[in-house]
């Protein structure tokens, strides 16, 4: 898969379907890299030329230095946009994918058609929770908070199927790159877009999981109060990936909504 080089960062990307279609980025969660959307992507290139990409320190993407901020992961998918020479996007973010794309809202709300967020939250406060996150994988590696991941990502009734995705995701999680996963965690740990919300104005779908402990729905009601242009739907039975736990009713409601 190419690789582009940008802000001091290699970023791994894929792009799939008709180069004739409007594009659709897909933007991953943390801990996770691009095949988060395995299930997505044949349904949704049907429709859309999709990019798929590795945030920084996830995937095949490299990991600078230092902590990130949500400037620096946004500016990412920005710079990537403007190495392919894409002007304008519809953009699906979950999670962390979600916080880049309302940064992508508020900030460069020019290169955006429309734009879904999923199982995502413009504020996680408090910050201490998010610091001990950080050091315990600085201290111990990933694999000593992949138990504790798995259970916020998936819901118990999901987990005890024993399907397959459960070891695609530790696999995932295991091979983020630590100093990768601790920067980008810090930027989740400083977020606060929540007094910039009213700056988003294009139509936005906003989908949340009945049971995500980690963005609960109550984050996704901020968010669809805060935007002018937005609608949330609420996915039953699922937890944090509601892309994976299920896939066809996400795909659906993501496709009725760019599609019309």
């Amino acid at each position: 898969m190419p690789v582009a080089d940008l802000n001091g960062t290699h970023i791994k990307y894929e792009c799939e379907g008709d180069e004739s279609l409007p594009i659709l980025i897909l933007s991953n969660s943390l801990t996770t890299n691009m095949h988060v959307w395995d299930e997505q992507v044949a349904e949704f290139a049907k429709f859309f030329r999709v990019l798929r990409y590795d945030n920084r320190g996830h995937g095949g993407s490299s990991s600078p230095g230092g902590e990130y901020s949500i400037d620096d992961i946004g500016g990412d998918l920005l710079s990537l946009m403007n190495f392919l020479g894409i002007e304008k996007a519809n953009l699906c973010g979950i999670s962390l994918g979600g916080m880049v794309g309302m940064w992508m809202g508020i900030n460069q709300p020019q290169r955006l058609e429309k734009l879904v967020i999923c199982n995502t939250s413009s504020n996680l406060s408090p910050p201490a929770l998010w610091q001990d996150r950080i050091n315990t994988v600085k201290a111990h590696g990933m694999s000593s908070i992949i138990d504790a991941g798995l259970q916020r990502f998936l819901s118990d009734n999901f987990r005890k199927i024993g399907s397959p995705k459960i070891n695609l995701l530790k696999e995932m999680m295991n091979s983020c790159d630590v100093s990768g996963y601790v920067g980008c965690c810090a930027a989740v740990r400083d977020l606060n877009l929540d007094t910039q919300l009213q700056k988003i104005k294009m139509p936005t779908l906003i989908i949340a999981g009945e049971f995500d402990p980690s963005t609960p729905v109550s984050h996704s009601e901020l968010i669809n109060k805060e935007i002018e242009e937005s609608r949330m739907l609420v996915i039953n039975g699922v937890a944090h990936l509601s892309n994976i736990e299920a896939p066809e009713e996400f795909n659906k409601n993501v496709l009725d909504f760019l599609l019309n």
